[in-house]
């Protein structure tokens, strides 16, 4: 048959522990926190960028034909 472990009446961390833990996911949790939001604020700024640049390109060649196109006599 299988033994059964028995709970030890010892905790397993110490209050001290506990609140160290507890701080520790606060800091943590900033972090993440903060580094996606600049995450996020960095991939808008691109978004924006590139969505610009491409609207850019393509009104200042709209109507534009081939730059070959004028020579196609010879």
């Amino acid at each position: 048959m299988t033994e059964q472990a028995v709970p030890s009446e010892k905790p397993l961390f110490t209050a001290v522990e506990i609140e160290q833990f507890e701080a520790d996911d606060v800091v943590a949790g900033s972090a993440i926190g903060k580094m996606l939001s600049i995450l996020f604020l960095y991939t808008v700024f691109a978004m924006t960028f590139v969505a610009w640049w491409t609207y850019s390109s393509l009104s200042d060649n709209h109507g534009a034909g081939p730059a070959h196109a004028e020579h196609t006599g010879h």
